[in-house]
């Protein structure tokens, strides 16, 4: 465990994108409550997705194979108003030749829950007919970018910095993958429910805080700037383990 969350402040950009505040609807005035529904990556990650939510309820509907708009009906079978964060893990089984796919399905799932948290990972998929997923990854980063308090755990980037942590199909995550994968997608949770508790109190209107985007650490080039990344996210989890102390 230690080991790895080493790793995650070491790799500071691929573990948060937007460190933003809430809006009041998903405030921690109600007990956090998780929903997370994906394909056969999630189906992998989820083992390990509870064991680093340790306390909080978490709600998975998740089937191997789903595409964005299968992936939204599945949403759509789970979820319930009272869960505070939303986990779309959605996009790998799209054809990268069409990212509005993924963005009207992200789209549908804001319009139905409002300004509760969103954490959307960002994809590593199969190249179809010479189109990659940067498409789908622009989709992603431009939905985070206009929508506060949207997580973007960078899973794309995680892949492009250790292709090993796949398994010889090159898309479905071996187990130590399945586990990165899960703890990152577990930050993206604790920094919405952290977010809501500290950032906007219920009785109180919020700071504006700009919000940031996630950069590969393979593309961080400034010194500075990474430094300032890492202390970001060790506040974020001193914040978390402080908030939340039965997660850790």
């Amino acid at each position: 465990m230690a080991r790895r969350w080493g790793k995650l402040c070491t790799a500071v950009a691929t573990a948060l994108a937007a460190l933003v505040p809430l809006a009041p609807a998903a405030s921690a005035a109600s007990p956090p409550n998780v929903l997370v529904v994906g394909d056969s990556l999630e189906e992998l990650t989820a083992p390990y997705l509870e064991r680093y939510l340790r306390g909080v309820p978490v709600t998975i509907n998740a089937d191997g194979g789903s595409n964005s708009y299968e992936i939204f009906d599945l949403f759509e079978e789970s979820y319930d108003p009272s869960q505070t964060v939303i986990v779309f893990d959605a996009g790998t089984n799209d054809n990268p030749n069409y990212p509005q796919i993924l963005a009207e399905n992200l789209q549908k799932v804001e319009a139905t829950v409002g300004n509760r948290c969103l954490v959307v990972p960002t994809v590593h998929g199969y190249t179809v007919e010479g189109t990659d997923n940067s498409g789908k990854n622009r989709t992603v980063i431009e939905f985070a970018a206009s929508r506060p308090g949207t997580q973007v755990p960078d899973w794309a980037g995680a892949i492009a910095a250790d292709p090993g942590l796949l398994q010889s199909d090159g898309l479905h995550p071996t187990p130590e993958g399945a586990d990165y994968r899960a703890q990152l997608i577990a930050q993206g949770v604790l920094a919405c429910l952290t977010y809501a508790r500290t950032v906007v109190p219920p009785s109180a209107p919020g700071p504006t805080i700009e919000a940031t985007r996630m950069r590969l650490v393979s593309r961080v080039s400034d010194r500075a700037t990474a430094l300032d990344q890492r202390r970001e996210q060790s506040s974020v989890r001193r914040a978390a383990e402080a908030t939340y102390p039965s997660l850790f």
